[in-house]
């Protein structure tokens, strides 16, 4: 959570204007077998409409952490969080507890809610009336580099 919590003291910023640049979409590729729909091209994709709905809304942090390798996030990961978006049961978001942030899947249940990580490794977190939770956004990409 040091990172975290080192991450969050330097927000990354989104640019001061976001430009308009699109970059051609030449259809879909299969993960499995092999396929000859490859050859055609679509619409075109403009990333800063794809990522960011909301300027000033949007922040990235660096994932520094594990705890949501099950659902594909790994160290050095870089997630684009929303501050407006609503969360729904089972969202990936970032949260401050008692002034500590972390990363987690949203789990309601009766008379409590549930911070649940995609790690085995790592328990749930159980909050209970009388604890300091603030939401700070809704996880909408995590982008890795290979």
């Amino acid at each position: 959570m040091e990172i975290v919590n080192q991450t969050l003291n330097k927000l990354i910023p989104i640019a001061e204007e976001l430009l308009e640049m699109e970059i051609p979409q030449l259809g879909m590729i299969q993960a499995g077998f092999p396929s000859e729909a490859y050859n055609y091209t679509e619409e075109g994709i403009d990333f800063n409409r794809l990522l960011v709905r909301s300027k000033e809304s949007t922040f990235c942090l660096i994932a520094g952490g594990d705890s949501q390798k099950g659902d594909g996030i790994f160290k050095g990961d870089l997630l684009v969080i929303d501050k407006l978006a609503e969360p729904y049961e089972n969202s990936i978001l970032v949260f401050s507890i008692n002034g500590e942030f972390t990363l987690k899947r949203l789990k309601y249940g009766i008379g409590f809610i549930e911070l649940v990580s995609s790690n085995p490794d790592y328990p749930s977190i159980v909050l209970r009336e009388g604890e300091e939770l603030r939401r700070w956004g809704v996880l909408r990409f995590a982008i890795k580099k290979f």
